[in-house]
């Protein structure tokens, strides 16, 4: 009988130690969820991919950005972080507030993502902050072109910069496009490998043994972002934002999930998702 006892009291302590520890599930927060909305630039830029947008004012495409914007705002997303310098917030602010209430008058300001998305979904929701939070750094480029000035064609890279350009498929113009449409093929994986890899592939092959060159332009590349990722972090509280958006030109979105994918706390959810009513 004193066995018996002496073993019911022992798991008696076992199991009041076990509901004093709390489990893993229950140490381990909640992610953020992150909708990564590459987009291309609305406005005056000087990427030599640029995509014309000529009707950005009409009725219809009008329409397309308060459905999308309509999407975002129902998402419980509580924070956009849009390509703008970290240190402008102000200024973004005060731009913002006109748009929303109509009084932004300036087309050339006008004619840019940030206003015709973002602050379009501030009209929808209030609720929602916007926040710059981009570090912009130049790209050494002419090192690249330094490296070409000195060495013979076709003398570097090596057999495996050789093969054939990877990427052959036809794409859709916006004009021939829906904009949702669009933006679901410029954030698609094919897309985003296609705009890395001038970063990951072409760059890479200048060089040779101890000569890093084109590693270094890559490089720049990946610290700008990852600037831009640890502005995002710092303006970030687990508590009170439960999903935000990034949006930014889609090359960036292409590296930045790399940082997110990696990152314990957070799980992005695809624009399928977002844009399915």
């Amino acid at each position: 009988m004193k066995i018996v006892l002496a073993l019911l009291r022992t798991l008696l302590a076992i199991l009041i130690y076990l509901s004093c520890v709390p489990s893993f599930g229950q140490d381990s927060p909640a992610k953020i969820k992150v909708y990564l909305l590459g987009t291309f630039h609305f406005g005056a830029t000087s990427d030599p991919g640029k995509t014309p947008f000529p009707d950005l004012f009409s009725a219809k495409r009008q329409n397309e950005l308060d459905q999308i914007a309509g999407h975002i705002s129902s998402a419980n997303v509580s924070k956009i972080f849009v390509e703008y310098n970290y240190t402008r917030q102000s200024l973004l602010d005060s731009l913002g507030k006109l748009f929303v209430k109509g009084e932004l008058k300036d087309s050339a300001r006008a004619r840019n993502e940030i206003y015709q998305i973002a602050y379009r979904c501030v009209r929808k929701n209030p609720r929602i902050a916007v926040v710059a939070t981009d570090r912009q750094t130049d790209l050494p480029a002419y090192k690249l072109e330094d490296y070409e000035n000195t060495h013979a064609e076709g003398s570097y890279g090596g057999e495996f910069f050789k093969t054939p350009y990877l990427f052959r498929k036809p794409q859709k113009k916006l004009r021939e496009s829906t904009l949702k449409d669009y933006y679901l093929q410029i954030n698609s994986k094919y897309n985003r490998q296609l705009s890395q890899s001038d970063f990951l592939h072409y760059a890479l092959m200048y060089g040779d043994k101890s000569d890093f060159t084109g590693e270094e332009f890559t490089l720049s590349w990946y610290d700008r972002n990852l600037r831009i990722f640890t502005n995002i972090l710092r303006n970030l509280n687990p508590a009170t934002d439960p999903a935000i958006v990034v949006l930014y030109g889609s090359s960036h979105t292409a590296i930045l999930r790399q940082f997110f994918e990696n990152h314990a706390r957070f799980e992005i959810v695809e624009l399928e998702s977002l844009f399915t009513p």
